[in-house]
């Protein structure tokens, strides 16, 4: 059986909690074994980040929907910027011209 530091317990316990994670069928023992691989496999992997910006994260039920939707329909990439020619915002008076 594997042993964890209290603070990690109450960390992931806490992931767990927001998450909902019970309503999948996984237990907290189960998920404290490899935490991120479970909240990727789930498609929570922002979980973390949302609890410390102050928000609740998805719903197992809501993660799934997302990843249906970016495999049915993913985002396009990117364009590559071409180089606009630049010249200057003035031109140089013929004063300031070097001499020919």
């Amino acid at each position: 059986m594997q042993t964890y530091r209290d603070e990690m317990i109450d960390f992931w316990a806490n992931i767990f909690r927001a998450c909902r994670l019970s309503t999948t069928g996984l237990d907290l023992e189960t998920f404290l074994e490899a935490p991120t691989q479970h909240l990727d496999r789930l498609g929570l992997s922002d979980a973390v980040e949302m609890l410390a910006g102050g928000h609740l994260p998805l719903l197992p039920e809501q993660a799934a929907v997302r990843r249906e939707i970016d495999t049915r329909f993913p985002l396009p990439s990117a364009p590559t910027p071409t180089p606009v020619a630049t010249r200057p915002f003035l031109e140089t008076p013929a004063f300031l011209a070097p001499a020919t």
